[in-house]
């Protein structure tokens, strides 16, 4: 399939960074920012130009991506849940809400579909 110059994606069509609630397994909530990469994605704590810490995880290490029950969302906010393998689940909630937590719920099942593909 040939892509037209300045066309537009479907993994281009969306955004790839995210300001985000995150929580891995029963942990403490963070806050920062979901970055999704071509290969893994990155959540960062802190604000600006000081990040105080970086997580990074391959699309690899994955298992699954969905929408978090009720009683599963970070502060009553819409939730995706990141299955790992033999690793604590990840819970991001979007802050400005739904639309964001079904585009990176989207894009994540995206790239674990083409991972497995």
């Amino acid at each position: 399939m040939r892509v037209e110059p300045g066309a537009t994606t479907l993994l281009t069509m969306f955004r790839t960074s995210y300001a985000v609630l995150w929580r891995e397994g029963n942990g403490p909530v963070s806050a920062g920012k979901l970055v999704l990469g071509p290969t893994s994605l990155r959540l960062e704590a802190g604000a600006g130009h000081t990040r105080s810490t970086s997580r990074v995880l391959r699309y690899a290490e994955l298992a699954g991506v969905g929408k978090a029950a009720l009683a599963d969302r970070i502060r009553a906010q819409p939730t995706a849940v990141v299955e790992r393998d033999e690793r604590d689940r990840l819970a991001i909630a979007a802050l400005d809400g739904m639309g964001s937590v079904r585009e990176i719920v989207e894009q994540l099942a995206a790239r674990l579909t083409g991972r497995k593909a």
